[in-house]
């Protein structure tokens, strides 16, 4: 018997202080049997130049993940206490927790994503850190 479980009915969508309407979710901490993590995620290329929140902050991290068929295919800008952070397609920022951020996306080829990750557990401790590469 196999131990896999499935959920199709995907995203679900919550409301989210400071966001303009619910966020679709694609893994939620009550999937499961409980995770500790949450990611929310958002095809881009229908709201470029539009901000889909308000600049608030969570209780948690969250690591934002930009995703695009093509490199280079995604560009947004995300606001982190006031200073802002251009990544473009493929790139991941981290926000600690009770951080005032939000992101704007300033251009998207269809088919591109940027996802939310909410890290739950132990989080806080988090520190961000540069890759070897970065040096």
């Amino acid at each position: 018997m196999s131990v896999a479980r499935r959920i199709d009915d995907l995203p679900w969508t919550k409301h989210v202080g400071g966001h303009h309407a619910p966020v679709p979710f694609y893994l939620t901490r009550d999937m499961f049997g409980g995770l500790p993590v949450e990611i929310a995620a958002a095809e881009l290329s229908a709201i470029v130049d539009r901000l889909v929140a308000a600049a608030h902050e969570h209780e948690v991290s969250e690591v934002y993940f930009l995703l695009s068929p093509e490199p280079g295919g995604a560009e947004i800008e995300v606001s982190v206490d006031g200073e802002v952070h251009r990544l473009v397609a493929p790139a991941a920022l981290f926000v600690p927790a009770r951080t005032r951020h939000c992101f704007v996306t300033k251009r998207a080829a269809p088919g591109s994503f940027c996802l939310g990750v909410l890290l739950r557990s132990g989080a806080s401790d988090l520190q961000a850190t540069e890759s070897p590469s970065s040096s």
